[in-house]
């Protein structure tokens, strides 16, 4: 009897740029969250360090490119950001948001950090707008004591879950626009 050749579904792949650590973190506890709930999908995560807004979106778009060349089309672009630098060349924040629009990112602005939108994911502080990235850092780590800036998929995985996302996503439209492309939310 001839062996039958094992069926691998093709996982859609999606590009996501991320401005430091702390969102290459992020990136990869959604990619967890995608895994476990069974979806066919690939984030592939790429740390694109600059010194504003506008450099980090040129590296993006750059490995982006590279990235297609060597591998092939994605299915979707996504890139996080923080919003604390947007002010400081507004110029140059024009051209970012230029470079977002005009690659087709799906631009998820984190207001003012990433700890500001991981203050969203817990219960009773969907609403928290900490104004300043010190004060998102304090009140994050008020909340969850155990909390450092950098931490791994699989720390942040110990804390939060699909519902701290949904609650998370509810509050933010990009967010939400981003786990609706990928399949984690309909």
């Amino acid at each position: 009897m001839p062996r039958r050749t094992a069926y691998r579904r093709q996982r859609r792949r999606f590009f996501v740029a991320c401005e430091g650590d702390s969102e290459v973190g992020y990136a990869a506890f959604i990619s967890l969250l995608a895994e476990e709930s069974g979806l066919a999908v690939h984030l592939d995560i790429r740390r694109c360090r600059g010194g504003d807004p506008l450099a980090v979106v040129v590296t993006a778009v750059s490995e982006l490119q590279t990235r297609r060349r060597r591998h092939g089309p994605y299915a979707g672009q996504a890139i996080f950001l923080d919003a604390d630098r947007r002010d400081d060349a507004p110029g140059r924040t024009t051209e970012a948001d230029q470079l977002i629009r005009n690659h087709g990112f799906c631009a998820v602005w984190s207001q003012p950090t990433l700890e500001a939108v991981l203050l969203r994911h817990l219960r009773g502080c969907q609403q928290s707008k900490p104004a300043t990235a010190t004060l998102a850092l304090r009140r994050l780590q008020d909340c969850w004591p155990g909390y450092r800036k950098g931490m791994a998929a699989r720390e942040l995985r110990d804390e939060l879950d699909l519902a701290a996302v949904v609650r998370a996503a509810a509050v933010m439209p990009e967010l939400r626009k981003f786990l609706i492309a990928i399949g984690l939310l309909v």
